[in-house]
């Protein structure tokens, strides 16, 4: 079956009884739809349309942002092209928006009203930023969840440097050179971390100094990153202050104005620019398409992945709320998840259409690596710490393991010769 990568609208027609949709172009429709791909370009007891849905062409790599937002890198080193990717494989795309879905007559709309009927759906349309109801964060925060996310916060930082340059005080270039990144969770502490390792360099090279900077990261609990272990939550804290990053943690913000972050404890953070780090919701469309949902607005999931009450719908990713069998905990939202959870559904996609029944969906935690700065890192994997250049190598690992996974190596070669020339 050759490829036929489509743009608007979605091709409609009958229902076929093995059309499989896939609503969501992330890292879980993404791998989902390759490996289904491959599975009916290379077993001949498959038969099966398969369908991507996606309004964006390309996939964006959120966790490394933080090269295009603080850094001179171009924004295409974050974005993997789907057309590129699926141009050999038995998979339908369409850059479209899914307006509504009605799992009772199992159909997907598509913008245009256009109806597109299926044999299996599969939910993964990610997550959003989530923004508190902070006075003055409207208008003033730059959430850290796209490419043109990156963007803004990188023509933001390079305007306040023009700015600076122009002003004869240090204590008003200090004002107008005041960055905050608010949230320490992985993404602020690589976006803050990246900040402070790259922007002297930048200061230096316009003629400004480094104690020009002010650069300063807010957690309102008492430790950054909160899912590693402590002794790596404390080596990230040496390395931003290092870098010369204020960390500011145990105090929650009670208001943003034009040039600062105000605490609860009453202390005011110069802000210029300002990035927000703060968490994600998931994606708040699927709370209209008709399934159930956990308290945080989470679609809700079966053992094997599929939405409750319905068999012929699977919920993947950051949308999907899977309890761990063995811990009962909800999964959070990473990548390894969402690319795990799509593996599986591959295979169990393959198992229904010969016939066999589904399996449970069993997670297994391998490791996880954050940036503090484009070139050292903090994380673990299995029953290692790692910290430094070997985590950051790890980190860099993972992803052209997943550019392997869905590109093969040409993909995986070519992406991790740009990735590791950015090592500094």
């Amino acid at each position: 079956m050759p490829a036929d990568n489509e743009s608007l609208p979605c091709p409609a027609g009958p229902d076929d009884h093995r059309r499989v949709i896939i609503v969501g172009g992330g890292y879980a429709g993404v791998t989902l739809a390759v490996r289904l791909g491959r599975a009916l370009r290379e077993r001949r007891d498959l038969t099966a349309e398969v369908m991507l849905v996606e309004p964006n062409p390309c996939q964006e790599a959120l966790s490394e942002l933080d090269l295009v937002a603080a850094g001179p890198e171009r924004p295409e080193f974050c974005e993997l092209w789907l057309p590129a990717v699926l141009k050999d494989l038995p998979v339908r795309t369409c850059f479209n928006r899914v307006e509504a879905i009605d799992p009772r007559r199992r159909v997907v709309t598509t913008t245009g009203g256009h109806e597109v009927g299926y044999w299996r759906l599969i939910v993964c349309t990610g997550a959003v930023p989530s923004l508190p109801p902070i006075p003055g964060i409207e208008g003033r925060a730059v959430t850290m969840w796209s490419v043109a996310d990156a963007q803004e916060l990188q023509h933001q930082i390079a305007q306040q440097f023009r700015v600076a340059a122009r002003l004869p005080s240090r204590d008003e270039r200090r004002e107008a050179l005041s960055f905050t990144v608010c949230g320490g969770g992985a993404t602020g502490v690589e976006i803050a971390g990246t900040i402070g390792q790259l922007l002297p360099k930048r200061a230096a090279e316009v003629g400004l100094e480094r104690d020009d900077l002010r650069i300063s990261l807010i957690e309102g609990r008492p430790e950054i990153l909160y899912d590693l272990p402590e002794p790596q939550r404390k080596k990230a804290t040496q390395r931003l202050e290092q870098l010369g990053v204020r960390v500011i943690t145990g105090s929650m913000i009670s208001e943003i104005t034009e040039s600062d972050v105000v605490l609860e404890s009453g202390e005011h953070v110069p802000s210029a620019v300002l990035a927000w780090c703060g968490g994600a919701k998931a994606d708040p469309h699927a709370a209209d398409w008709g399934f159930e949902m956990d308290n945080s607005r989470r679609l809700l999931a079966e053992a094997d992945l599929k939405a409750v009450g319905f068999d012929d719908v699977y919920v993947l990713g950051d949308v999907a709320s899977f309890r761990d069998p063995e811990t009962h905990r909800t999964l959070p939202m990473l990548a390894q998840f969402a690319i795990r959870e799509a593996e599986h559904t591959a295979g169990n996609i393959c198992r229904e259409l010969t016939g066999d029944p589904t399996t449970g969906f069993h997670p297994h935690m391998h490791g996880e690596f954050v940036s503090v700065g484009p070139s050292w890192g903090v994380g673990w994997m299995w029953k290692f710490q790692l910290s430094g250049i070997p985590a950051i190598f790890m980190k860099r690992l993972t992803y052209i393991l997943y550019w392997w996974q869905v590109g093969g190596v040409k993909l995986a070669w070519s992406r991790g010769r740009e990735l590791l020339a950015m090592q500094r």
